[in-house]
């Protein structure tokens, strides 16, 4: 197994708190990685999944009924892992996106996102995915 910690920043209740994220990665399991975030009052939150882009939406529907938001570029409206990236990133990288336009601006998926009003709910950032993909129908 491999462990990795990270410093992030959360809002919780809409006040900026400090956290820490630890991401594991696992050899002999259907479940290759794990998040965990961990809060100095409020303990640890835990998901796994096949790559850390869907880990991530895990652990984010069990704090989002907590009004926790985890302050990355995976959590914006704006932000979407296509499927390759997810394959050979393992869902760390992915793309800032705009309607009608192929996603261009590259971004790492765990990296602080400082701009609270494009941090979102998973309903509301698959919602806009969807959205985006039918706009590159044209």
């Amino acid at each position: 197994m491999n462990i990795v910690r990270q410093k992030i920043v959360i809002y919780n209740n809409k006040i900026k708190e400090s956290a820490e994220l630890i991401f594991e990665s696992y050899s002999a399991s259907s479940e290759n990685v794990g998040l965990t975030l961990v809060l100095a009052e409020f303990g640890r939150y835990q998901f796994q999944g096949s790559d850390f882009y869907k880990a991530l939406f895990g652990l984010r529907a069990l704090l989002e009924p907590k009004n926790i938001v985890i302050c990355i570029n995976g959590c914006r409206l704006d932000f979407v892992c296509s499927s390759m990236g997810q394959q050979m990133s393992r869902g760390q990288v992915g793309y800032i996106i705009e309607m009608g336009k192929q996603g261009t601006n590259r971004v790492r998926t765990f990296d602080y996102c400082d701009d609270q009003d494009k941090l979102t709910t998973v309903n509301k950032q698959m919602d806009y995915i969807r959205q985006w993909s039918e706009s590159l129908k044209g």
